[in-house]
């Protein structure tokens, strides 16, 4: 009895690890796929940053308004 508990734990044990080796190769898969697409696309454009407006204390401006 002892002897198939222990063999079923190896096989969980080994269950657990190859599914963290699964989703290391998903993630390695993830960044090779990301690589290719922003070689042959080019990379991801980047929003454009929101201008901000600045007050000028200009006289010249009031005077032709």
């Amino acid at each position: 009895m002892l002897g198939k508990q222990l063999k079923g734990s190896n096989y969980i044990t080994g269950a657990v690890c190859l599914m963290d080796y699964l989703e290391k190769v998903l993630e390695k898969l993830r960044e090779l796929a990301q690589k290719l697409i922003e070689t042959l696309l080019g990379p991801q454009a980047e929003p454009e940053p929101e201008l901000i407006p600045i007050p000028v204390n200009d006289p010249k401006r009031r005077s032709h308004r």
